[in-house]
This record gives structure tokens, C-alpha cells and sequence, in this order.
């Protein structure tokens, strides 16, 4: 009596040691499958965080290609607001020497004209003083004095030809005032053009010069920018490997989690079926 309540005892805890067998391993497995799934998450994150990796790669190259570009472009600007500002001063500096000789020119020209009304003062004299010999001569020649009348004449002919040619020299030198006063304007004129082309060049160079600083503080951004995507790349790589290993990890202990389990689950089942088996006899 005693031999069978333990043989049934043994079948008991035997029968008990299945199912609890069997839980353990469902147990296992569920835990197992809950590893791999975590590890199938942490391969996805792997992959997005590739993706992002690239995309910041691509994004950070081009704002670099693009940072280089810009930088080139201003420092070429610069060269040439340099050279137009270079161009500007010689400008200036031409226009304002062609201004003082223009102004130079002009007085020159004043001058002349001042010493043409003294040859004309000089060339009306000269005609009253031939008149006034003329007028002696003949009342010499009333006063029946015909040397010195022919004297008088001659001389006031004489004086009257000099007359004449001062103030043919008068009218000469009029229009050479004329022309150098005229010549005076005209390269004043030509200076002051000269100046305000200068004056343009220098505006347009500085205005090179602003745009080349704007151009460079783009090219700095972008360099910054392309830093900062380059950085985010390497941080999403670093997160990416992290998580393909840390995935590949957690789904191979989920699949000998799964495997283990699922051979408690079998003993078990063996275990209770054997039990039921004796139960039976």
C-alpha cells in the first residue's frame, strides 16, 4: 500500500515537473521572441539611421562644394573691385590734373586777350599820332615849307601802316585768346568727365567690395553647415552601427531563447506524457 502512494506520488511530481516544464519553455520562448522583435526595431533604427547618414553625407558635401564655390567667387569680386577702385583713383587723379590745366590754359588765354586790347590802345595811338603828322604836313605845305611837309607825310604814312598792322596783330591775338580759353573749357570739360568716371568706378568697386563680404559670409555658413551635417553623419553612423549590433545581438539570444525554451516545452510535453502514460496503468 505504502510502494503504491509513492508510485503515485512520483507520478504526481513527475506529471507537476511537465507542465511546469512546459510553462518554462512557452515562457522562454515568449521572452525569446520578444528579444528577437527588439532586435528587428534595433535593425531598423540601424537602417533609418543609415539613410539619415547618407542623406547628411550628400547634404554636407554639397554645402561644402557649394561654401568653396561661393568663397572663390568673392575673393574674385574682390580682385576686381580692386582694380576698378585701382582704375577709379588714376581716374580721379587725370581728371583733376586736366582740371588745373584746363583752368591754367584758360588764364593763359585771359591774359593773351588783355595784352591784344593794349596792342589795339597802342595800334589806335599809333593811327591818331599818323593823323596828327598828316594834318602838321600839310599846313607845312601851306607854309610853303615842302621838305618838311614831305617829311611829315612819309612819317605819318609810316606810322599809319604800323597802326595798322597792330591792330592786325590785335585781331590775331583775339582769336588766339579765343581759341585758348575755349581750349581751356574744353579740357575742363575733359576733367571733370574724367572725375566722375572715377568717382562711378570707386562706387562700383565698393560696392564689389560689400558684395564680396556678403558672398563670403555665405561661403562661411555653408562651410559651417556642411561641418555640422558631416557630423551628423558620423553621429548617425556611430548609431547605426550600435544598433545593427546591439539587433543582431538581441535576435541571436531571442533565437536561443526561442530554442531553448522550445526544448524545455518538449521535455516537458515527454515528461507529461510519460506521467499520463502511468497514470494510465
Amino acid at each position: 500500500m505504502a510502494k503504491s502512494k509513492r508510485v503515485s506520488v512520483s507520478k504526481a511530481k513527475l506529471a507537476e515537473t511537465g507542465e511546469a516544464m512546459e510553462i518554462a519553455g512557452a515562457l522562454e520562448q515568449l521572452e525569446g521572441a520578444e528579444e528577437m522583435a527588439a532586435g528587428v526595431e534595433d535593425l531598423q533604427m540601424a537602417h533609418a539611421a543609415v539613410k539619415v547618414g547618407v542623406a547628411a553625407v550628400a547634404a554636407g558635401a554639397s554645402d561644402l562644394t557649394r561654401a568653396a564655390d561661393a568663397a572663390f567667387v568673392a575673393e574674385r569680386v574682390q580682385e576686381i573691385g580692386d582694380v576698378v577702385n585701382a582704375a577709379g583713383i588714376v581716374d580721379i587723379e587725370e581728371g583733376v590734373d586736366m582740371l588745373m590745366k584746363g583752368t591754367d590754359v584758360r588764364t593763359m588765354g585771359s591774359i593773351v586777350s588783355l595784352m591784344s586790347e593794349e596792342e589795339l590802345e597802342r595800334g589806335l595811338e599809333l593811327a591818331r599820332l599818323a593823323g596828327e603828322l598828316a594834318a602838321v604836313g600839310d599846313v607845312a605845305g601851306m607854309l610853303d615849307m615842302p621838305v618838311i611837309a614831305e617829311f611829315l607825310q612819309n612819317r605819318g604814312l609810316r606810322l599809319q601802316g604800323i597802326a595798322v598792322d597792330q591792330m592786325l596783330r590785335y585781331t590775331s591775338t583775339r582769336a588766339l585768346a579765343g581759341a585758348m580759353k575755349e581750349t581751356g573749357r574744353t579740357i575742363e570739360d575733359m576733367g571733370e568727365n574724367e572725375v566722375n568716371e572715377g568717382e562711378l568706378r570707386v562706387a562700383v568697386s565698393r560696392a564689389a567690395a560689400q558684395r564680396s563680404k556678403e558672398i563670403s559670409k555665405t561661403s562661411d555658413q555653408l562651410a559651417a553647415q556642411g561641418v555640422d551635417e558631416l557630423v551628423t553623419a558620423e553621429i548617425a553612423a556611430d548609431v547605426a552601427r550600435a544598433a545593427a549590433a546591439t539587433g543582431v545581438t538581441e535576435i541571436a539570444e531571442g533565437a536561443a531563447m526561442v530554442g531553448a525554451g522550445d526544448s524545455i516545452e518538449q521535455t516537458g510535453e515527454v515528461l507529461s506524457d510519460r506521467a499520463r502514460r502511468q497514470l494510465n496503468k
